[in-house]
């Protein structure tokens, strides 16, 4: 019981957190300005934006499939492109923000009894992204200073993307020798699942086609997303150099794995506004790319409950052989 209430008062936070964080960038914002920069809007660039937010999807769980193959539990591609579809849903609706990748892995792992390496996969998934992201950001922020660009947005872009790029090293580097011999992580129970689920991480991150193949897919994901926030402000009217926006990505991005707000919610925005305002977008026209960034997000990711409730959430255990 104390337990639930204190996990309810930490998504109220949460939540609170995001709403107040809202409400300064409204109430520092001419709503009437607001209004018009939005009603200006190229309908065509954001609803390419749309699909574009499909595509990754498929670019993803192409990415996810090539860690499961490796851990020897090959899915359907349907099957894979459904379950992101659903778990988008449930990433950006539900207060933990990763609600989504929970769904995939015991979806998975209930398919083949083996939860813990299904986790190893979603998360080899995501980290694949990560690395992704910090591969262009750590390129494009770099351009920027070199460029002559001084401001902080390029500077903590930087050092966000080479901090991702520590943390890789880290995971893949040393592995299971960070759990030690069993008197920190025991070698049963739960530590016994977390330690099956690092060596699973080990076991495909280290895999050659599937490191080659996820780390690939994940900088053309992150390539779509860029493209994604380019059309988004294209459609606004804001002229930011790819390069810029590259930098601007990397901090929304990383700002939404800071659990102070729902999926980031408010927190993203300011990131975003503040940030496009060093490059002379006026503060209205930056909180309307925020508001149109949130909105396609939120309506895209709304049809994979749509998905959910037409296919539902059952997997059958795949009948394809192990790929090497």
């Amino acid at each position: 019981m104390y337990r639930a209430v204190r996990k309810s008062l930490k998504v109220l936070a949460r939540v609170v957190v995001g709403g107040v964080v809202i409400g300064i960038l409204v109430a520092r914002t001419d709503l009437a300005e607001l209004g018009r920069h939005l009603r200006a809007a190229d309908v065509g660039p954001i609803a390419f934006a749309a699909v574009l937010f499909l595509v990754g999807l498929g670019v993803s769980a192409l990415r996810w499939r090539e860690y499961l193959v490796a851990l020897e539990y090959p899915m359907p591609y349907v099957t894979l492109y459904r379950l992101y579809f659903v778990g988008t849903f449930f990433n950006a609706f539900l207060p933990t923000g990763v609600g989504g990748d929970a769904y995939k892995a015991i979806r998975i792992g209930r398919a083949h009894g083996q939860t813990a390496l299904a986790f190893s996969s979603v998360f080899l998934d995501r980290f694949a992204g990560m690395v992704g992201l910090a591969l262009i950001g750590f390129v494009m922020s770099a351009a920027r200073l070199i460029g002559g660009d001084r401001s902080w947005v390029p500077a903590l872009a930087l050092a966000a993307s080479g901090g991702i790029g520590v943390a890789a090293a880290l995971v893949l580097g040393p592995g299971e020798r960070l759990l030690g011999r069993g008197r920190l992580i025991p070698q049963t129970g739960i530590g016994g699942k977390v330690r099956q689920m690092i060596a699973g991480v080990n076991r495909a991150g280290r895999h050659p086609r599937a490191a080659a193949a996820g780390f690939a897919l994940g900088v053309a994901f992150q390539g779509i997303v860029l493209i994604y926030h380019a059309t988004v402000a294209r459609g606004l009217g804001i002229e930011v150099s790819i390069a810029a926006m590259a930098s601007i990505v990397v901090l929304a991005s990383v700002t939404v794995l800071v659990p102070i707000s729902v999926s980031g919610l408010g927190v993203v925005e300011f990131v975003y506004a503040h940030a496009l305002q060093v490059y002379g977008v006026p503060h209205a026209k930056a909180v309307a790319f925020a508001l149109v960034i949130r909105a396609v997000s939120l309506l895209s990711s709304a049809a994979g409950g749509l998905v959910y409730l037409a296919f539902g959430g059952e997997v059958a255990p795949s009948s394809d052989t192990p790929v090497d």
